[in-house]
């Protein structure tokens, strides 16, 4: 599996070319496409003879006019709406008519701006590459013969090792609890030694119950210093990896981890609200950044599209001021929206 890559930026043409590979980045593309933009993609457009017949569908290269973009969450596709300008070959395609192209994994996408690629802008796409390399979430499978450890990284899996129980029921009772103490002890010492923030653990028996047991009893939940959340998974083979990663506990532990550094800093400015030093809508914020009042900028990834928010942004780069992007569609982002979608800190 791959992540996101930037294939070229070009700042004299105002051009980023990047690689599509996961639904994150078909998110993160939508936030940095504006009305007015060109973009270029391959794309399929049905194509009639003019000696008349039903027509066929033709693999074409299409420069669009961008009017408006659509993600597409069923089927995993961004869809770019908008007029043709041009695309290659000519025969196939009918300049000025209009045409949706729908972005899919791995999908290469220019992306061409009528001005300067604004430094925000240019970190939402780099902050995609970073964080699709780091963990996000560590996973532990684990049964009464072996533990299987990974991470969940943006774009994919990182399978670490596996370690075995050493257990068998041939052995004597006495034995066999030490060694089951020894394999607990071992699980939790990597648990602990995993660079995350959460790990779910998961098994198809009584094991991973008997891990949350004996953790809890042996006071070594501090020492781990993690979220854990334990789960049933069918087997503890790659294929019980997978099926745990499409959970709805996983699920939930990614957005709230996403969500954790957008509601401190909405609890920073709800806070200040009342003290005068935090400032809402586009009049407001503007004002504040003239007179260098503001130290950071939350502004919701819907809003980019307006040009008085791009403008006020742009003058917010010009001095130095923190943007934070949210995502429009979370909790915290619908909190900002009550705000106009922008407000500042001082």
């Amino acid at each position: 599996m791959n992540s996101m890559k930037i294939l070229k930026f070009d700042s004299a043409e105002n051009l980023a070319k990047i690689k599509i590979d996961n639904f994150n980045d078909m998110l993160n593309a939508q936030r940095v496409i504006f009305s007015k933009d060109v973009v270029r993609s391959r794309s399929l457009r049905k194509f009639k003879p003019e000696s008349g017949g039903e027509g066929e569908l033709k693999e074409v290269l299409v420069e669009l006019e961008v009017e408006k973009t659509e993600i597409d969450k069923d089927s995993e596709r961004l869809r770019i709406l908008g007029k043709i300008i041009g695309g290659n070959p000519l025969k196939y395609i009918q300049l000025h008519s209009y045409h949706t192209i729908n972005i899919e994994k791995g999908n290469v996408l220019e992306i061409k701006k009528q001005a300067q690629w604004p430094n925000y802008l240019i970190k939402v796409l780099e902050d995609a590459v970073k964080d699709s390399k780091k963990p996000n979430l560590g996973v532990v499978l684990a049964d009464d013969e072996k533990a299987l450890f990974a991470y969940l990284l943006g774009y994919g899996i990182e399978f670490i090792n596996d370690i075995y129980s050493g257990l068998s029921k041939r052995m004597a009772q006495k034995d066999f609890q030490e060694q089951k103490t020894k394999y607990f002890l071992r699980i939790a010492e990597m648990i602990k030694n995993m660079n995350v923030g959460a790990v779910i653990i998961g098994g198809p028996g009584f094991t991973k119950d008997d891990i949350k047991k004996f953790i809890e009893d042996s006071g070594l939940m501090q020492k781990i210093g993690k979220q854990l959340v334990f789960v049933n998974v069918s087997n503890v083979e790659r294929s019980g990896m997978y099926e745990l990663i499409k959970s709805s506990e996983v699920e939930e532990i990614l957005k709230s981890q996403r969500l954790r550094l957008e509601f401190k800093l909405m609890e920073e400015f709800l806070r200040q609200v009342s003290m005068g030093k935090s400032f809402f809508g586009k009049e407001n914020v503007s004002m504040e950044i003239e007179n260098y009042g503001v130290s950071k900028i939350l502004v919701n990834d819907n809003v980019l599209n307006d040009a008085a928010i791009r403008g006020i942004l742009g003058a917010a780069e010009k001095n130095s001021i923190r943007i934070f992007i949210f995502n429009s569609s979370d909790e915290a982002g619908a909190q900002l929206r009550n705000f106009g979608g922008i407000a500042g800190i001082s």
